[in-house]
């Protein structure tokens, strides 16, 4: 295969991946009570859209077209099961954002242009201070007390 398929089927599982993960990250906000985490998952779901659009550009850039995005193969009805806490949430978002920093490590194992590298670079390091961010909120939650966790002293 030419280096501009690979690219090009490169670029497209990051596009679709991106996507994916900003879905998530939307559904993962709704279920979400905690105000502060609801506005990490927006803000993330955000920003992981603009990359999406980002690799849609140079998509276009080097294959002279507009790419297919199919709104049905990114839409699931279905909830979350097993989101029924933060924590969980939390864990279920690490491990997305650890699938995807491996297709950007691969990818960038197969792209060489400097102006499309320096784009998935970007992102990379951006999913890497992700990954970093959701450890310490994974952290951080093991020593928040729950409700019940907090009856349960007032009543001893």
């Amino acid at each position: 295969m030419d280096h501009s398929k690979i690219r090009e089927r490169s670029l497209r599982q990051l596009l679709e991946d991106n996507f994916k993960v900003a879905r998530h990250c939307r559904k993962l906000a709704e279920n979400i009570e905690d105000a502060s985490l609801k506005y990490y998952f927006q803000n993330v779901a955000s920003r992981r859209s603009q990359f999406a659009m980002e690799i849609a550009e140079e998509i276009s850039y080097y294959g002279g077209k507009e790419p297919y995005m199919s709104s049905t193969s990114y839409e699931r009805n279905r909830m979350e099961q097993g989101m029924d806490d933060q924590a969980s949430a939390v864990r279920k978002a690490l491990k997305i954002n650890k699938d995807s920093l491996e297709l950007y490590q691969n990818a960038l194992c197969q792209i060489h242009e400097g102006s499309c590298r320096e784009i998935l670079l970007r992102h990379k390091a951006y999913i890497e201070n992700g990954i970093f961010e959701l450890r310490s909120i994974k952290t951080l939650l093991k020593y928040v007390p729950t409700s019940t966790e907090g009856s349960k002293e007032r009543v001893n």
